[in-house]
């Protein structure tokens, strides 16, 4: 009895340990089946950049109106939103003050032109006031008494004596016409000072009105009626919003391909369905050293006033160079953790290579780094595959699975693909670099 119960266990045993070879068998087998997959080609395409960008808009112009006279804010014309024009009265300051200042020149002015007898601004001729013909005329007739004196005392007709008294008297009256003609040039200066006094009246009169240096709509109303303003307070803040200015963010490896003139492209949420156009006017000649972007300025015309500043918009920027781009599918790229990569077919084995990605264009993405032109790379069952995997395309007739299977070209050529767009206008570039 106990040696059937041995004989039982053996034959037991050995049907089991048979059972557990075959299904390592089995599992190896499977394990070195080759995956079916579909593969494209790497292109490389000629195309100018599209570059994508996002910014914001801002004001073309923006003033604070002051207050150039103290005074009281008598009368404001504008609110929040009124549209202006450029040379428009938004505003009076009480002016009554300053008008008395103005008829207090005005008649002082008046007093130091009657003393020189003219008249509404006229100019002075010192030889033509009376004080300076009179000394003028004492001047000759003392030069003809010396004159005829030095003739006579050479003669011996007058005494020497004579002759030195007809010299002074001539001295004394060229020095009497010399201080009536400063006199008269005091008085011109007296003159030109209460007409400047005058004048600076009148402009601090005309700045008790408000004038709009620009057109615009006003931002924001600082003053009300009725309040003091010292010189220099402000008043109101008056924007332009047409043209306005759309800040964009250009990420430093598109920062080459950005210049003046460019044509911009863009949307804003406010109206999904509108495209709006623009020009690149200025462009920073440093980059920001925080995010190492470029900024560049381009002018959005807004005569109908749809578009506001602080709007956020998202902006395409065609650039003017063509390069070549190594183009595959999206769907060939395998992202995990922030890290891009692909399956490149070389033999019968997937090779997994990390690669950069640049710009996009429908379904198709740029690989900066990572693969060249020609090679093939899997777009299929990528989740099924590992370095060094053994692969082959769908289509295949395989040798029963058996390793060192070769790899067949897929009878679709690579550029009759749906995914490829047969003559892209401009590739797209992603606004933030990826790895």
């Amino acid at each position: 009895m106990a040696a059937l119960i041995i004989v039982s266990a053996s034959m037991f045993a050995a049907c089991s340990g048979n059972k557990q070879e075959a299904k390592a068998g089995t599992g190896n087998a499977e394990a070195a089946r080759p995956v079916e997959v579909s593969t494209a080609t790497v292109i490389e395409r000629n195309a100018p950049r599209a570059i994508e960008v996002v910014g914001s808009f801002e004001a073309d112009d923006e003033v604070t109106l002051s207050s150039q006279a103290a005074g009281t804010l008598v009368d404001i014309e504008v609110d929040v939103g009124t549209p202006v024009r450029k040379g428009q009265a938004i505003g009076r300051i009480d002016a009554r003050e300053l008008k008395l200042k103005v008829e207090q020149a005005e008649a002082n002015l008046r007093q130091a032109e009657a003393r020189l007898g003219i008249k509404d601004g006229g100019r002075i001729d010192p030889e033509k006031q009376p004080d300076v013909r009179q000394a003028k005329a004492a001047l000759e007739r003392a030069r003809y008494d010396w004159r005829a004196a030095e003739s006579l005392v050479e003669q011996g007709d007058v005494s020497r004596q004579q002759y030195d008294v007809a010299q002074k008297a001539f001295e004394q009256a060229e020095a009497r016409y010399q201080a009536a003609l400063e006199n008269v040039r005091n008085l011109e200066a007296v003159i030109e000072e209460k007409r400047a006094a005058l004048a600076l009246s009148k402009k601090q009169l005309s700045d008790t009105t408000v004038i709009s240096p620009l057109s615009g709509v006003v931002k924001q109303k600082i003053a009300s009626r009725g309040e003091y303003l010292k010189a220099g307070d402000p008043i109101a803040i008056i924007v332009r919003i047409n043209p306005l200015r759309l800040k964009l963010e250009v990420p430093e490896s598109f920062a080459a391909n950005i210049n003046r003139g460019q044509a911009v492209t863009l949307k804003v949420d406010s109206f999904p369905d509108r495209e709006f156009q623009g020009k690149i006017k200025r462009i920073n000649p440093s980059l920001n050293e925080q995010n190492r972007s470029l900024e560049a300025l381009a002018e959005v015309a807004n005569s109908n006033g749809m578009l506001r500043p602080g709007m956020f918009a998202r902006a395409s920027v065609v650039s003017d160079a063509t390069d070549g781009l190594l183009m595959v599918p999206e769907k060939a790229l395998v992202s995990l953790a922030g890290v891009n990569k692909v399956f490149v077919v070389e033999g019968d084995r997937a090779i997994e290579r990390q690669v950069k990605i640049g710009a996009r264009d429908g379904s198709m993405v740029e690989i900066v780094e990572g693969v060249r032109s020609g090679e093939r790379v899997i777009t299929s069952n990528t989740d099924k595959l590992h370095d060094g995997a053994s692969v082959k395309e769908a289509g295949e007739q395989g040798s029963g699975g058996a390793a060192g299977a070769g790899v067949r070209r897929s009878t679709t050529d690579y550029a009759d693909s749906t995914v490829v767009s047969p003559q892209p206008s401009a590739v797209r570039a992603s606004i933030q670099p990826q790895i």
